[in-house]
């Protein structure tokens, strides 16, 4: 995954983006926008930190949802009809090649699904912190008024 420009934040409207792409030239794009009570922690930090998150967890379930998950049907179906041949022999190269190449983009599966769970635990562990933070460093304010 690549980077097509530094994420970006607006001051004015408290919009963070973020944009990346694979290496197909395909785009994801993350956005984060500062809640109205945030605003008087507005962090262009924490914004694009968010947006970055957002746009990886995108390009993640693009890379499950069309490239591993196709490959994995693609392959199955093969699987299946090479069954159902009467020639089909279980010990030849071919099935033995077949069935190992499934069984790793079966692993490819479960390992990118494994990486947008963290990535999304992340993002809400993220958030929670910055926002027991933010009542922290405002009680802190409160008290010294």
């Amino acid at each position: 995954m690549k980077k097509v420009k530094k994420p970006e934040f607006y001051f004015e409207t408290g919009v963070a983006e973020c944009i990346l792409y694979n290496e197909d030239g395909h785009i994801f794009k993350g956005m984060a926008k500062c809640h109205p009570e945030d605003e008087d922690m507005m962090s262009e930090k924490v914004g694009c930190e968010i947006a970055q998150s957002r746009a990886t967890i995108k390009a993640l379930k693009y890379q499950k949802n069309c490239v591993i998950k196709p490959s994995i049907k693609a392959l199955k179906q093969l699987y299946y009809s090479m069954r159902q041949s009467k020639k089909f022999n279980p010990k030849s190269y071919e099935n033995i090649m077949l069935k190992r190449q499934i069984e790793n983009w079966e692993w490819d599966l479960n390992l990118i699904e494994d990486m947008i769970d963290a990535e999304k635990t992340y993002l809400q562990n993220y958030i929670k912190d910055k926002e027991q933070m933010y009542q922290f460093i405002r009680k802190q304010r409160k008290g010294q008024n």
